[in-house]
């Protein structure tokens, strides 16, 4: 899959260019944070509906020190909401935090309902 090395987006095999930053996508992105192990393999954890909660869900896992990648299908200016699975974000870790991340994201998620 291309991805975008400005907003890290993830686009079908033939699309060249990001939509949102009009920049040429590359097969590879380099980890955003230095801390990532470029070696690791990632999982797929939680894929949120939309981009507020995955930012959410995002900054709970780095609070508590875990990297994570955001990736979609589709460029959110386009499809800004979820339809069927199209525009899901999906939320990944390197798999030796991935049952951690999972933990923290039900917790997360039981302490929402609660409220």
């Amino acid at each position: 899959m291309p991805y975008c090395t400005e907003c890290r987006g993830e686009y079908e095999p033939g699309v060249d260019r990001c939509p949102d930053c009009d920049l040429p996508l590359v097969e590879t992105l380099s980890p955003e944070n230095a801390d990532i192990d470029p070696d690791a393999s990632l999982v797929e954890i939680y894929s949120a509906p939309g981009d507020t909660e995955a930012l959410v869900i995002k900054g709970l896992l780095e609070s508590e020190g875990i990297m994570c990648s955001l990736s979609s299908d589709v460029p959110h200016s386009v499809l800004p909401v979820e339809i069927d699975g199209l525009g899901a974000v999906r939320i990944s870790v390197a798999n030796d935090e991935a049952e951690r991340a999972a933990e923290l994201i039900s917790s997360h998620r039981e302490q929402e309902e609660s409220e």
